[in-house]
C-alpha cells in the first residue's frame, strides 16, 4: 500500500501524488514520473509507488535501485503519442524500459497498460511503431511481481541478456496485434512461476541471440498459459543456444478469441477446433547454437494443433549447432489437427539423446491412407513451426526422422475417430527404444510402425486390446530390429518379408503359443 506522505522514516517510498502527479488527469505524467524514478536512484534508491487511478505516460526509464509499485486500482497506460517513446525507430522501447541498470524491477497489483489496441500503433506487422509493455536489457537483479501486463502493441514482457532475473505471479492479457508474446527470455539464472498468460504469439519464449551467451540456468514453474501460436517454446532464434532449462507444473488452455489469428479464416484441414495453440511444447534450434538439458516435466495441455514439436534445423546455412539430452514426461494433451507430434532433424544434422515418457495423447484420427504415402518435405531452410510438414503427417502419434538416441516408454494414444495412418512412423533413425507404446482401438490397415532406413531399433512390451492387420512395415535398408517382450497374440501380420531377415524375437508372446 503507497504510503501518502513520506516521513524520515519512510522517506526510501515515493508517492507519486505527493510529487505532483494527479491520478485521472487525462494528461500525460511521463515528465513527472520519470522525475521521480530519478529521484529514488539518486536518493540511493527505494520504492516508487503509483496509488490507485489511471496514469498516461510514455516510455518510463527504470534506473538502479528502483521498485516501481502499482497500488491495487492503479493503471499505468501507455499514451497514444509516439513521440512520448523516445528513439522508438532505432531502438524499440517499452512502456517501461530498462537498460544496464541493476536491482530493479515491478511489483504490486495494479495494471500496466500499454494500449496497444490503439490504431496509432498498427502500422502493420513489421512496422517499427510498437512497443513491449515492459523492456529489460542487460540488467541484473531482477524483480518482477504479481503485477498485470496488457495490450502490448509488440512483445509483453521481454528479458533479454539479463542475469538473476525472478518474475512471479504476474498475468498477461495481450490480443491487441501481431506478435504479441507474452514472456520472452533471453539470459541467465532466471526463475518465471505462478503466472497466467494469454497471448496471440508464442506465451513463454525462450531465446538465445548472443553467440557467446546462451540462455542458461531458466527453472520455469505452475504456470497457466495459452496462445494462438505456441505455448511453450524455446527458439526460434537459437544463435548461442539453451543449456540447463527445467519447466514444469504448468497448463496449456484454449486461448482468447482474437482478431489476429482466428483459424476461421484459414483453411487448414483436420482442425477440429476454431481457437487453438498452435504447438504446446515447441523445441526449435536452428542457428547454429547448443540445446542441452532440457527437462519438461508434469503439462497439461487441451485446443493444442500439435502437442509436442521438436525441430532441429538449419535455417541460416552454413551454421551448425547440436540437439540433445532433452527429457519429457508426464504429459497429458489432446491436439485438434492432423499434424501430429513431431521430432525431426535434417540429413547429416540429428537430433540425438531424447527422452518421452509417460505420455498420453488424445488425438482427433480421420487420418487417410493418402496421408501415409506423402512425401514429407525435409525444408531444413524453412521457418520452424508445426506447418512446415503440410497439415498432416504419416502417423497420428509421432513422426520422427533424422533421429538417434531416442526412448519412447509408456506413451499411449487415445483416438476420437478411426485414423488409417501408422501410429509411429520412423525415417533415417539410428538407437531408438520404443517400450510399452500402445494405442487404445488402432483400427487402420495400416502397420502400427512404419520404419524407413532405421539401425538398431528395439521394441519391448507392446500390446493391443484389438485385433491388429500389421504391426511393422518396413521400406529403404533398415538393420538391427530386436522385438522383446511383446503381447502380439492379437496381431496377424508381424512384419513385411523385405525386412525379415533383420529382425530378431526374444520372449513375445503369440496367439496359441
Amino acid at each position: 500500500v503507497c504510503i501518502s506522505h513520506p516521513s524520515k522514516a519512510t522517506s526510501f517510498i515515493y508517492n507519486v501524488t505527493d510529487y505532483g502527479v494527479k491520478a485521472n488527469s487525462g494528461r500525460s505524467e511521463t515528465a513527472s514520473l520519470q522525475k521521480i524514478i530519478d529521484l529514488c536512484s539518486t536518493n540511493g534508491g527505494g520504492t516508487v509507488c503509483i496509488p490507485t487511478g489511471t496514469y498516461i505516460s510514455g516510455t518510463l526509464f527504470l534506473k538502479n535501485n528502483v521498485m516501481l509499485f502499482l497500488d491495487r486500482g492503479a493503471v499505468l497506460r501507455g499514451s497514444s503519442d509516439l513521440n512520448e517513446y523516445p528513439e522508438l525507430r532505432t531502438h524499440r522501447k517499452g512502456l517501461i524500459h530498462a537498460e544496464n541498470v541493476h536491482n530493479t524491477g515491478i511489483c504490486g497489483s495494479g495494471v500496466i497498460d500499454a494500449n496497444g489496441n490503439d490504431t496509432v500503433f498498427h502500422g502493420g506487422a513489421k512496422s517499427p511503431d510498437r512497443i513491449y509493455a515492459a523492456n529489460f536489457e542487460g540488467c541484473s537483479q531482477i524483480d518482477i511481481r504479481n503485477v498485470s501486463l496488457i495490450n502490448a502493441s509488440y512483445w509483453t514482457l521481454r528479458i533479454s541478456d539479463c542475469d538473476h532475473v525472478q518474475i512471479r505471479g504476474i498475468t498477461i492479457r495481450s490480443t491487441s496485434y501481431f506478435n504479441n508474446d507474452g514472456i520472452d527470455l533471453d539470459g541467465r539464472n532466471i526463475t518465471v512461476s505462478d503466472c497466467i498468460i494469454d497471448c496471440i504469439d508464442d506465451a513463454i519464449c525462450l531465446k538465445s541471440y548472443y553467440k557467446e551467451r546462451p540462455c542458461e540456468n531458466i527453472a520455469i514453474s505452475n504456470c497457466i498459459v495459452s496462445s494462438n501460436c505456441n505455448a511453450i517454446k524455446l527458439g526460434t532464434a537459437s544463435r548461442g543456444g539453451f543449456k540447463n532449462i527445467a519447466i514444469s507444473n504448468c497448463v496449456i488452455k484454449r486461448p482468447e478469441q482474437n482478431d489476429y489469428f482466428d483459424y476461421k479464416k484459414y483453411t487448414i484441414p483436420g482442425v477440429t477446433a476454431n481457437y487453438t495453440n498452435n504447438s504446446g511444447i515447441a523445441l526449435e534450434m536452428v542457428d547454429g547454437g547448443t540445446m542441452e538439458q532440457i527437462v519438461i516435466n508434469n503439462i497439461t495441455m487441451f485446443n493444442t494443433l500439435t502437442p509436442i514439436f521438436i525441430r532441429y534445423g538449419q535455417r541460416h546455412s552454413p551454421l551448425v549447432g547440436t540437439m540433445k539430452g532433452i527429457v519429457i514426461s508426464n504429459i497429458t494433451a489432446t491436439s485438434n489437427s492432423l499434424m501430429s507430434c513431431s521430432i525431426t532433424g535434417i540429413p547429416d544434422q540429428y537430433a540425438e539423446n531424447i527422452k518421452l515418457s509417460h505420455i498420453i495423447l488424445n488425438c482427433p484420427g480421420s487420418g487417410r491412407k493418402e496421408h501415409t504415402l506423402r512425401t514429407i518435405p525435409e525444408v531444413e531452410n524453412s521457418y520452424p513451426e508445426n506447418k512446415i510438414f503440410g497439415a498432416n503427417l504419416p502417423a497420428y502419434g509421432f513422426f520422427i526422422r533424422h533421429v538417434r538416441h531416442l526412448t519412447l516408454e509408456d506413451i499411449q494414444f487415445n483416438l476420437d475417430n478411426k485414423d488409417d495412418r501408422h501410429a509411429l512412423y520412423l525415417d533415417d533413425c539410428r538407437d531408438i527404444t520404443i517400450d510399452k507404446v500402445k494405442t487404445i482401438s488402432h483400427l487402420s490397415e495400416s502397420a502400427y510402425i512404419r520404419t524407413n532406413n532405421v539401425e538398431n531399433l528395439m521394441i519391448r512390451g507392446f500390446s493391443t486390446e484389438n485385433a491388429l492387420p500389421s504391426f511393422l512395415e518396413n521400406s529403404g535398408k533398415s538393420s538391427g530390429i530386436k522385438l522383446i517382450g511383446n503381447d502380439f497374440s492379437k496381431v496377424s501380420q508381424l512384419y513385411n518379408e523385405e525386412i525379415g531377415q533383420e529382425v530378431k524375437e526374444a520372449g513375445n508372446l503369440f496367439e496359441n503359443k
